[in-house]
């Protein structure tokens, strides 16, 4: 991988970015840590000194002189082992008792019971530690009888845990960078390996392969979430191309022969003198033809608009009681014309949310079709069923139906059977339907009535999930 380009990737700018800002705030850490070490062990220093100079002062008081010395005479190799030193000297100095050889010559060592710190020279430090000399504190006190006491502690032990300190702190520093730069460097490359899949993806979509689609992994993290939504996308894209490209071979094939039609028509028409009454005949069958491919083209781009699901429309509660009452009385006329009964069975009240106009056409159209193709004296039953769950607006006739194989088929754009070739039509009915039923998230089902054909449109009840534009 181009280590470049993956130091330019955002992930590895914020990994470094918060590096940075990660060990400015471990140095503070360590800082304040060091810090309130060293205050606690001096502290600690300072009050051990002070308190067990009291306990011993004390016992000069309630015990005297002698048991003082014995005190501080005893065990002078383990107090020497643990870094304590002990002198009880004569009011002029001179060394009475204790692990230390002679009184400090530092003029700081003052009899005021406070600590300072001094240096313990290795002439008062007995021979066998002398490597033991240090900086450290040391307290000292005169006593009633004249005597000084002097308690100092050797802290070599303390300097050297403040010195591991002070070498870990900049090694934690170094490896805590390390890890965030690394931990960056990670990232970068998974985001970046992605974002090259989603380039490479792209890539081919532009070359015209609109099949490609983005890799998706087992893991549910955003990645994963996002190449879904962006396949999804990629889907909805495809199948409207694809729809559109269906549309405009189905414009050039089905629409050539009507447009050939009229202009054979209007060139005979021209080629010799002719009565009123044979040039209105020509020109009255033209304007048939062409509102035929008006009504052609318009319903395409209604199928369009819903299949993009934007057809602009009215939206708001729908009776479908109530439509399918509307349609039955606009239907009946032509069924009684054709010798053929027209039943209506409805339920109890049911009101959807959606275009009134749309479900119109939709059931107008299953209608229009049921009536076309039922013989005479034929059935057509309009029936609005409602369930838990759902709303069935149901045409059942008892024409010739159609076969297994072709009902898929006769949903598409100008798709007609053999039989009906000769009917009245130009395919784009049950297109239509299907269009509507697509915005409604609705399901169509087309099953066989014995004789004749079921086409059920089944709506849910739930609001559907409708992008249309308001409009009238």
């Amino acid at each position: 991988m181009n280590l470049p380009r993956l130091f330019r990737t955002t992930a590895v700018r914020l990994a470094l970015r918060y590096a940075l800002v990660y060990v400015c705030l471990m140095g503070l850490f360590l800082a304040a840590l060091f810090w309130s070490s060293h205050r606690y062990i001096n502290s600690q220093k300072v009050t051990g000194l002070a308190q067990e100079l009291n306990v011993l002062a004390r016992k000069l008081e309630s015990e005297g002189p002698q048991e003082l010395a014995k005190e501080v005479s005893e065990d002078k190799q383990h107090r020497l082992k643990k870094g304590r030193y002990y002198l009880l000297a004569g009011p002029d100095g001179t060394r009475i008792t204790g692990n230390l050889l002679a009184w400090p010559s530092d003029s700081h060592v003052l009899l005021d019971g406070k600590v300072h710190n001094i240096w313990l020279e290795d002439s008062v430090i007995p021979g066998a530690h002398h490597d033991d000399d240090a900086y450290g504190p040391v307290i000292a006190r005169e006593l009633p009888d004249g005597s000084r006491l002097l308690l100092a502690r050797n802290i070599r032990h303390m300097e050297d845990l403040e010195d591991i300190l002070l070498y870990l702190t900049p090694v934690i520093l170094i490896v805590a960078a390390l890890l965030a730069l690394a931990m960056g460097v990670t990232l970068g490359r998974a985001i970046l390996g992605r974002m090259d899949s989603i380039s490479r993806t792209a890539g081919e979509i532009m070359a015209g392969d609109l099949s490609q689609r983005i890799p998706v992994g087992d893991s549910d993290h955003e990645f994963n979430d996002l190449a879904a939504q962006l396949n999804a996308m990629l889907s909805r894209v495809q199948h409207l191309i694809t729809g559109m490209r269906e549309v405009t071979d189905n414009v050039a094939h089905d629409l050539r022969s009507p447009l050939s039609r009229m202009r054979n028509r209007l060139e005979v028409t021209l080629l010799e003198h002719r009565s009123e009454a044979e040039y209105r005949q020509a020109i009255s069958r033209t304007i048939e033809d062409t509102e035929s491919l008006l009504g052609a083209f318009n319903a395409l781009l209604g199928i369009a608009q819903m299949e993009a699901g934007n057809a602009r429309t009215h939206w708001g509660p729908v009776d479908l009681n109530r439509l399918a009452g509307d349609l039955m009385e606009l239907y009946e006329p032509a069924a009684r014309e054709r010798g053929q009964q027209l039943d209506l069975v409805t339920g109890e009240g049911v009101e959807i949310g959606g275009s009134r106009d749309l479900l119109a056409q939709a059931v107008g159209n299953l209608l229009d079709n049921a009536i076309k193709y039922t013989p005479q004296g034929g059935r057509i039953c309009l029936q609005v069923k409602p369930s838990h769950e759902f709303v069935e607006v149901i045409v059942a006739d008892s024409g010739p139906g159609i076969p297994d194989a072709e009902k898929a088929h006769v949903l598409e754009r100008f798709v007609r059977l053999e039989s009906s070739r000769h009917t009245p039509g130009n395919g784009l009915g049950l297109s239509i339907v299907k269009a509507v039923a697509g915005m409604y998230g609705a399901e169509l089902v087309l099953d066989d009535n014995r004789p004749g054909l079921i086409v059920t449109l089944r709506l849910p009840r739930s609001k559907p999930h409708l992008n249309a534009a308001s409009g009238g």
